[in-house]
C-alpha cells in the first residue's frame, strides 16, 4: 500500500511539473511576441524621426536661401525710403530705350509679422514704421508683375498681402538699347520683370 500511494504521488509531481512547464512556455512566448510588437513600433517611430530630422533640415535649408534673397532687399528697400527716393524723377531720369518693369526691393511691411528673417526688421533701421510709395500702373501690368512673382520659387511662398503691397510699390525703369541690365551668374538683389520687350535677349556664357 505504501509502494502504490508512492508512485501515485510521483505521478501527480509530474503532471505538475509538466503543467507548469507548458505554462512557462506559454509566457515565454507571449513575451517574445510583445518584444517584437514593441522592436516594430520603435522602428516606426525612429524611421517616424528620421522623416522629420530631413524636413526640419530641408525647411531649414529653404529658410537659408530665402534669407539670401528677402535680406538684401529689405536693406535697400530701407535705403530707398530713408533717403527720401523721388519716384517720378528716377522715371524721367532715364533714357528711352527698352522699357522694363523693376521690382522694388522687398520689405517686410509689417513688423509684427516677421517671419522669415531672424533678425527683426527694427534692427536694420531706426525707423519705427516704413511708409510704402505706391506706384499707379494698368492692370496688365500689374497681372504681368504678380504672374512674375509667383512664378519665382522663393517669393511665390509669401503672402498675398505681401504680394499686393509689392506689387504697388514697384515702378518702372527704361534703359537705353543695347544697354546691360543683368548678367546670369551675377549676384544681386533686384528682381527684374520685362514689360514691353521690343528686342531681343541675348545669353551668354
Amino acid at each position: 500500500m505504501a509502494q502504490t500511494h508512492t508512485t501515485q504521488c510521483k505521478v501527480d509531481h509530474y503532471y505538475k511539473l509538466e503543467k507548469k512547464y507548458v505554462e512557462m512556455k506559454r509566457l515565454l512566448i507571449e513575451k517574445t511576441e510583445e518584444l517584437k510588437r514593441r522592436d516594430k513600433i520603435i522602428a516606426l517611430l525612429e524611421n517616424e524621426i528620421d522623416d522629420k530630422d530631413a524636413t526640419i533640415r530641408y525647411l531649414k535649408n529653404e529658410i537659408d536661401k530665402y534669407r539670401q534673397v528677402v535680406k538684401p532687399l529689405t536693406r535697400q528697400m530701407l535705403d530707398i525710403q530713408r533717403n527720401g527716393m523721388d519716384m517720378e524723377e528716377e522715371r524721367h531720369g532715364k533714357t528711352h530705350g527698352n522699357e522694363n518693369t523693376r521690382i522694388l526691393p522687398l520689405g517686410e511691411p509689417r513688423l509684427k509679422r516677421t517671419a522669415i528673417s531672424a533678425e527683426p526688421l527694427s534692427s536694420l533701421s531706426q525707423d519705427n514704421e516704413m511708409k510704402l510709395v505706391k506706384i499707379p500702373k494698368t492692370h496688365i501690368s500689374r497681372e504681368l508683375i504678380k504672374g512674375a512673382i509667383l512664378d519665382n520659387d522663393f517669393m511665390k511662398n509669401l503672402e498675398m498681402t505681401q504680394i499686393r503691397e509689392i506689387v504697388d510699390c514697384m515702378y518702372p525703369v527704361e534703359y537705353a538699347a543695347g544697354s546691360l541690365i543683368i548678367k546670369e551668374g551675377d549676384v544681386g538683389s533686384i528682381v527684374y520683370v520685362m514689360e514691353g520687350l521690343k528686342r531681343a535677349v541675348y545669353h551668354s556664357d
